[in-house]
């Protein structure tokens, strides 16, 4: 029943495609992608070249999100889609697509980067992680897939966009030094999550996460206790919730450790400043 109601919105998006007229974007190439994260970088390297748009706004979750004909009608007049690997594109990328066979699609995940065996996983539950913008040796790789994307899209404009590309990297560096130096102050080695979203962050950084939610599921109370025994012998002081998950779980886990529950948002636009308070939340967390 849920598998026909989504083909019958399916047809219906198509439908309504067709009788939108197309966007006009002066002087600048409408680009979508399906996070905000993305959407700073590729305006950082793309500046005022590109017109860029968001699938999944804030506070809503792109494990569940389905788009709106609206925000489809938008997509018509695109011509670049930069995907990232979050859980709607696997169903979605396909059927816009099909809608829009013109529309190029460009990865910037790491499987559509390049072959990487060491892609990271939430270890103890075998559940892969699409976050890898929390990383910021890894969001250089994901900017240089865009910066090459612009680039063969508006070749007269290379030179700008390999010159924002390059003031890019140096950012990702100096925050990338700045979140070492943050983390060794705070000789923070672990921390706990509801959902596992910064499993990149943490093998950038040498940390264990500890992720209460097991494969996209709440655990079982064998399960939740291994899980409060764990915090208590490790002395997690806070467990860090998104505001797309719910918080029931992680408050009683809180409350069976001596923990308080704070909220951090890997989709947070602002990208730089939210990794410095990111790694500024974590490296206190225990004390």
């Amino acid at each position: 029943m849920i598998r026909f109601g989504k083909h019958i919105l399916f047809l219906f998006i198509a439908f309504t495609l067709a009788q939108f007229p197309k966007y006009s974007y002066a002087g600048s190439i409408p680009v979508f992608v399906s996070i905000a994260p993305q959407k700073y970088f590729v305006e950082r390297i793309g500046g005022e070249e590109v017109r860029v748009e968001v699938m999944v706004k804030p506070g809503e979750s792109p494990a569940t999100f389905n788009p709106n004909p609206k925000k489809m009608s938008r997509l018509a007049s695109a011509r670049l889609y930069f995907t990232i690997g979050v859980p709607f594109e696997k169903i979605w990328i396909s059927r816009i697509q099909a809608i829009q066979p013109e529309l190029k699609i460009i990865p910037t995940n790491i499987n559509g980067l390049e072959e990487n065996k060491l892609r990271p996983r939430d270890h103890a539950h075998d559940e892969e992680d699409p976050h890898i913008w929390t990383s910021p040796p890894l969001a250089k790789k994901m900017a240089a897939s865009i910066e090459d994307a612009l680039s063969k899209e508006l070749p007269e404009k290379k030179i700008i966009f390999q010159q924002n590309y390059k003031a890019l990297i140096q950012d990702l560096d100096n925050l990338n030094q700045e979140i070492r130096e943050i983390l060794t102050r705070g000789k923070i080695t672990s921390f706990m999550v509801f959902h596992p979203a910064w499993s990149y962050f943490a093998e950038a950084y040498g940390l264990e996460q500890i992720s209460i939610e097991r494969q996209g599921k709440e655990p079982g109370p064998r399960a939740l206790q291994e899980i409060i025994n764990k915090g208590k012998n490790l002395n997690i002081k806070v467990i860090f919730v998104q505001k797309q998950f719910g918080l029931s779980v992680a408050q009683k886990v809180a409350k069976m450790i001596g923990a308080t529950v704070q909220e951090l948002d890997p989709l947070a636009e602002n990208y730089l400043e939210n990794m410095r308070q990111t790694a500024i939340a974590i490296s206190g967390a225990n004390h």
